[in-house]
């Protein structure tokens, strides 16, 4: 790479390391404790935001075209999987609410497509609830914590970068860069995937069944539940026959040999 996307890179790491990542953990220690205000919700959502602002330098000096809607849309479509709500927009939201809080009102014309899902934005849509920030738009009515900052900041803090070239293939959104992913590794001890299977967690608020509120919420106009992630490959004998080997599935007799008799 030559030296303008070098520092670039060498730019977006630090503020990695020396912002985000304290900030992320900050903002992840009042949302267990329960006491998120709403000048916290702001902060992080800039912090998120302005990690935009460095991945884009480096696009700028790596010759890529595109702009930083493009770029946007781009981190909303490689740095989600299936399973929650605004799984393609998070990112488009924490770019709207922070310019609605730089300009007070969000311009409908630059923000286009969320405007025309969610209606006008200001920097009001964010709300302090008990503990907790909620987002209200047109039809909505949400913990913006837990739905939207959460995932985004996972999402941009959970990556091991070895060198620059692991920051430019994080910016440049190329494959190579998936398999870093702290959140991708897997986890093959079946005693920890039976656990996972059986307590899961809610796709909308990543919370598990006992603290998940979505039942209170509003979701494009319909009221929300306990919408549990689970995993559609999971096999449930497989796995039982992992961790004990006497297990049997259902219909199969624990004594094969006794079953031969029988046929016999």
């Amino acid at each position: 790479m030559n030296k303008a996307v070098a520092s670039a890179c060498e730019r977006y790491r630090s503020y990695c390391e020396n912002i985000l990542h304290p900030a992320a953990d900050s903002f992840r220690r009042t949302l267990e404790e329960g006491t998120v205000r709403l000048h916290h919700a702001f902060g992080a959502n800039l912090f998120a935001a302005h990690a935009i602002d460095y991945l884009l330098e480096i696009r700028i000096a790596d010759g890529l075209q595109s702009g930083r809607k493009d770029l946007v849309t781009h981190l909303d479509q490689i740095l989600f999987i299936g399973g929650g709500r605004f799984q393609h927009v998070k990112f488009q939201l924490i770019d709207a609410i922070n310019n609605a809080l730089k300009h007070i009102q969000l311009d409908p014309q630059r923000h286009h497509d969320v405007v025309a899902l969610y209606g006008p934005i200001s920097f009001e849509c964010l709300t302090e609830d008990a503990g907790r920030v909620l987002c209200l738009l047109e039809g909505y009515r949400f913990d913006y914590s837990r739905v939207v900052l959460r995932p985004v900041l996972d999402a941009l803090v959970d990556w091991e970068f070895d060198d620059l070239n692991g920051v430019l293939d994080f910016a440049r959104g190329t494959a190579s860069a998936a398999v870093d992913s702290v959140d991708m590794v897997a986890d093959d001890d079946p005693i920890d995937e039976m656990i996972e299977y059986c307590n899961p967690v809610c796709g909308d608020c990543g919370e598990d069944a006992s603290h998940c509120v979505c039942a209170r919420y509003t979701y494009d106009g319909e009221s929300g539940e306990f919408a549990p992630i689970r995993d559609e490959s999971f096999d449930f004998d497989d796995v039982m026959s992992r961790i004990s080997g006497s297990h049997r599935r259902e219909g199969q007799s624990a004594d094969p040999e006794g079953d031969a008799s029988r046929r016999g």
